[in-house]
């Protein structure tokens, strides 16, 4: 990504804002992303929206953490919140995460509600599917390079429970389709689960988050489906 790099307090952050409309439209990115992913649905906003795309830290062009312990998905809610005052956009926003990206715009939405118009939650992470993994995996690294930043898996899943609630607001859960997980290449990672165990779980997960959420509406999107509340309340 092309990006200016803004101070969020002890470190600076990678950023890139494109676009020109009345509205914002911020990305949260998985593990390890800068935003690539979305080049072609920020390319189809280009002329709509404002559009932001970042890098978490230790991530692409952003500076590491200060420290190196793992964090929560609640910190790094906070540190998009710093950044969203750093450039000064307009709000509320429309906050769209991919993965993990998304459990970090789910917790965002819930601490601070009033400066979200809008929340896309792209394939969420079920975030008690490591810490029932044999053995559980309690710290997930954001991306390969060496002063990478992590999370506890433990902590994240805490916040992610607590932030499953009717948010008021427009939301979306968009699933991958079915069969996706019988396709993993490495089900020896997934242990004790089969990928039959797994592709039904995650397609469950989805379906109980949208609900938690307050959406009620299943529609097929291509090879995706989605469930959402289209009006507040």
């Amino acid at each position: 990504m092309s990006a200016t790099l803004f101070d969020v307090g002890d470190y600076r952050l990678a950023a890139e804002i494109t676009g020109d409309g009345p509205s914002t439209v911020v990305f949260s990115s998985g593990l390890g992303d800068a935003g690539e992913a979305w080049a072609a649905t920020i390319a189809a906003l280009s002329t709509r929206a404002r559009v932001l795309t970042y890098a978490r830290a230790g991530v692409s062009e952003s500076d590491a953490l200060p420290a190196p312990a793992p964090r929560s998905y609640g910190d790094a809610a906070d540190e998009l919140r710093r950044l969203l005052a750093t450039v000064g956009l307009k709000e509320p926003v429309v906050l769209v995460g991919h993965s993990i990206g998304a459990i970090i715009a789910l917790v965002f939405t819930a601490t601070w509600p009033d400066t979200v118009a809008g929340l896309v939650l792209v394939d969420p992470s079920d975030v008690q599917l490591p810490l029932d993994l044999e053995p559980p995996k309690l710290v997930m690294h954001d991306g390969d390079r060496e002063d990478r930043a992590s999370f506890d898996m433990r902590r994240g899943a805490a916040e992610a429970v607590a932030s499953r609630q009717h948010l008021g607001i427009p939301n979306v859960v968009i699933t991958s389709r079915v069969g996706r997980w019988l396709e993993v290449a490495t089900p020896e990672f997934w242990q004790p689960f089969s990928l039959e165990d797994l592709d039904e779980r995650w397609q469950r997960h989805h379906r109980e988050l949208a609900t938690s959420l307050g959406g009620s509406r299943p529609a097929s999107i291509q090879d995706r489906w989605c469930w959402g509340a289209t009006d507040p309340g």
